[in-house]
């Protein structure tokens, strides 16, 4: 918990700290932006280092500065605005996803990311997920719920970053647009924690109430 507490102050922190100098030393917009997406890659880079693992949240995150790098060169230019918009398109189209997954597909994107991040990685572990899903309907309420209120509160974030990148300066914009998007995921992780403790004690009681049918069937 602290390591992820470190790493998270380095990345916003850094990020916020290297746009302002690199603001004030350029005094250009495009490169502080791309000046602040530096702390990131720091990030990712010390995960690394303490995990020997390039994770998927590291390429995730290493893709995105370079689509920045992209966005900087071929319109940033003309309006550094357009940098912090994309952030919103983005933000945006992940809440799509997790709400869309509910109705698109078997299962929503939520189950297979706690699949993956709830177990142990085995085989056993994640096929104990799968019984769950079958075996358990407040199991399958809570991913769904879980994923409304991913879905819910990334929509109201890009809304409210949008609102600000229009209504204010680029650094103001810029640095809301690095803290928000904690903020959102700390609000979304304590939600699906309460969720998933509700769903655990239903889901004792209804495995408690199965027992206790098939002891009384039997006798």
């Amino acid at each position: 918990m602290v390591f992820n507490i470190a790493v998270t102050v380095l990345e916003v922190g850094g990020g916020i700290g290297l746009f302002h100098l690199a603001k004030g030393i350029s005094g250009n917009d495009v490169a502080a932006y791309l000046a602040g997406s530096i702390a990131p890659l720091l990030g990712a880079l010390v995960v690394w280092v303490r995990s020997r693992k390039f994770s998927g949240a590291s390429a995730a995150m290493f893709a995105f500065v370079a689509l920045s790098a992209v966005v900087a060169l071929v319109v940033g230019r003309t309006d550094p605005k357009v940098l912090l918009y994309k952030d919103c398109a983005i933000t945006a189209l992940v809440g799509l996803v997790f709400g869309l997954s509910c109705v698109l597909m078997p299962r929503p994107v939520v189950f297979y990311f706690a699949q993956r991040y709830g177990t142990d990685g085995t085989r056993e572990g994640m096929s104990a997920f799968d019984k769950m899903w079958v075996a358990y309907p407040a199991f399958r309420h809570g991913m769904y719920q879980i994923s409304i209120i991913w879905t819910v509160i990334y929509l109201l974030q890009t809304g409210a970053t949008a609102l600000i990148i229009a209504s204010t300066t680029f650094s103001t914009a810029y640095n809301w647009n690095q803290i928000l998007p904690i903020t959102a995921f700390v609000v979304a992780i304590g939600l699906t924690v309460i969720i998933a403790r509700h769903g655990q004690r239903i889901g004792r009681q209804e495995a408690a109430d199965a027992a206790g049918d098939q002891g009384n069937s039997s006798k």
